[in-house]
């Protein structure tokens, strides 16, 4: 499938207002965006980066590959668009400037997990526990990444159902599979319908699917309908799914003292702020710690969308929230995010911070569970 036999063409003179709602505007968010202010730059500033688009759009500049460098560096975070007295959608407008990029010879680079290995050690361990069947009714989908390089999760995950009787929640093959964020966010339209399209087919027979990813869930729940692929069975982040268990759950308390960071994409594309607290907090002895942040602005960790893969700035946004964490004294900092989590733990090795403790909040909330009030 060819990218226009997707999509068409990628016009960008139908975001031509959103473009110059910016370009007319004095950089009023520029302290906002987390890779603009790590870098000191404007070019990389919202305002930067539109006006680059409008000048596109109008056909004062020609595409090239250093502008296509230069759309790479939006993580997607949504703090911007938080910041601008007109809500202007710039992640999502620069998201068809990539596409159309893509169009005009200039596509940026996406990273797509192969398919989890039926045979690997983390498809085994379920298998053994009766937690893998590959169209469950009652579906677990942790995100690739958590297949791929943080598996003790899904098993933290996995005690907690144990410990409170939860039988019928299991992973299936839609949980191998990675959703495509990363093709979504660079513009590849063609490919990420043809992938979407695979994924959106493993969801048959799911009436309730758990998620843990916050980019698939936001996938699932935002962007896969606007290509027609709406998801039938009832969508549920895993804070809530967790938060009315507690309320019969036998607890013993964490003592730790907790550095909270919050996932962009939970935050600002879905809504979710309270609920993951609200777990956190019924798990520990301590208040939680707030990662510092100026107004509802919150500190990006760089850990979403395809600028995750190898870029210093959000490397270095990252290692400025492990600096926050042990600054404030905290013994772990935890994420409801497995993107962010991965991307957080990264950046405590490279500075060889040994005092704290990156988890997943689902390994917090493991920890503290000791079974189910109601049977005991």
């Amino acid at each position: 499938m060819s990218q226009k036999s997707a999509h068409e063409h990628t016009r960008l003179d139908d975001r031509q207002s959103a473009f110059e709602l910016c370009l007319y505007c004095p950089s009023l968010c520029r302290n906002a965006c987390p890779t603009a202010t790590h870098e000191g730059s404007d070019t990389i500033s919202p305002w930067g980066l539109m006006s680059l688009a409008s000048h596109l759009a109008s056909g004062r500049v020609e595409p090239d590959a250093s502008i296509a460098a230069a759309m790479s560096t939006c993580v997607n975070c949504g703090a911007c668009s938080d910041a601008c007295a007109y809500d202007n959608p710039v992640g999502e407008s620069l998201v068809q400037v990539r596409a159309w990029l893509t169009e005009h010879g200039h596509p940026l680079k996406a990273e797509v997990l192969a398919p989890q290995d039926a045979d690997s050690p983390t498809i085994k361990r379920l298998r053994a526990g009766s937690r893998y069947d590959p169209t469950p009714v009652f579906s677990f989908v942790p995100g690739a990444g958590a297949f791929a390089e943080s598996s003790s999760v899904v098993d933290a995950f996995f005690s907690i159902c144990q410990r409170l009787d939860i039988d019928a929640l299991s992973c299936g093959d839609l949980a191998r599979l990675d959703p495509g964020y990363d093709l979504w966010w660079a513009g590849r339209v063609g490919e990420f319908v043809e992938h979407a399209r695979a994924v959106h087919a493993a969801t048959a027979g799911a009436r309730d699917i758990v998620v843990m990813s916050a980019e698939t869930l936001y996938l699932f729940r935002e962007i896969y309908p606007r290509f027609g692929l709406r998801i039938s069975a009832e969508l549920v982040h895993v804070s809530e799914f967790m938060l009315p268990l507690l309320t019969g759950a036998i607890v013993q308390r964490i003592h730790d003292r907790v550095m909270y960071h919050e996932s962009c994409h939970l935050h600002r594309h879905l809504g979710l702020t309270d609920i993951p607290r609200t777990v956190l907090r019924r798990v520990m002895v301590r208040p939680l710690i707030e990662v510092p942040k100026c107004g509802d602005l919150v500190g990006c960790c760089g850990g979403t969308g395809a600028p995750a893969h190898g870029l210093a700035t959000t490397a270095g946004m990252a290692k400025g929230l492990i600096e926050a964490a042990v600054a404030a004294g905290a013994e772990r900092l935890v994420s409801f995010s497995t993107e962010c989590v991965l991307a957080l733990e990264e950046a405590r090795v490279a500075l060889g911070v040994t005092g704290l403790r990156v988890d997943h909040a689902v390994t917090l909330v493991a920890e503290a569970i000791i079974g189910d009030g109601a049977a005991a």
